[in-house]
C-alpha cells in the first residue's frame, strides 16, 4: 500500500476511480482540490501503481474539513481509507487545527463506523443533502492536544477488539 500526496499529474487516475460511482466530483472540482490553497490531497495505490483511493482535506483558520475519501468498490476494508483518514488527521494536526468537520450520508454504516472509530462525534444534520432522502450527518473531531504522532493508534487497537 502506497498513500503520498496527489499531484496534478494524478487527476487522470483519479477521474478513472469516479467513474465506479454514481455520485461523482468533476475534473473541475478535483482540479481545485489539486491545486487549492489549504488543501492536501491523498492518492492511494497498490504496490503495482494501480489507483485505489484518494481523499482530500482543506484547511480554513483552524478548522480541518475532510472533503472525500474515495476506494475502489473491489478494495474496500483493506485498509486504504483508514491510511488516508489518519494522514489526513496528522495533517490537520501539524497545521494546527483544533478540529475536524466531514459530512457523511446517514445510511452510508461502513463510513460512519470508520469515523466513529476515529473519535468523530455527530454534531449536526442535513436533510436531503445527497438528494431527497438522502440526509448528511455532520461528524466532528477535536484535535486539540493531540498528538499527531500517535493519532489513529489507539483508534486503531480499539477496531481490531
Amino acid at each position: 500500500m502506497i498513500v503520498e500526496p496527489a499531484k496534478v499529474s494524478d487527476l487522470a487516475a483519479i477521474l478513472d476511480l469516479e467513474s465506479s460511482f454514481d455520485v461523482r466530483w468533476s475534473d473541475e472540482s478535483w482540479r481545485r482540490e489539486l491545486e487549492g490553497d489549504g488543501r492536501f490531497v491523498l492518492i492511494a495505490r497498490r504496490e503495482s501503481g494501480e489507483t485505489v483511493g484518494v481523499a482530500c482535506f482543506q484547511l480554513v483558520d483552524d478548522v480541518a474539513d475532510l472533503h472525500r475519501i474515495v476506494v475502489a468498490p473491489d478494495q474496500r476494508r483493506l485498509g486504504f481509507a483508514r491510511v488516508m483518514l489518519v494522514s489526513g488527521l496528522q495533517w490537520a494536526i501539524c497545521k494546527g487545527a483544533t478540529r475536524m468537520l466531514l459530512e457523511v450520508e446517514h445510511t452510508n454504516e461502513p463510513a460512519i463506523t470508520l469515523y466513529r472509530g476515529y473519535g468523530f462525534r455527530e454534531v449536526a444534520r442535513r436533510a436531503d443533502y445527497y438528494g431527497p432522502g438522502a440526509h448528511a450527518l455532520v461528524l466532528e473531531r477535536c484535535l486539540e492536544g493531540v498528538d499527531a504522532d500517535s493519532v489513529g493508534m489507539w483508534d486503531m487497537e480499539d477496531m481490531d477488539d
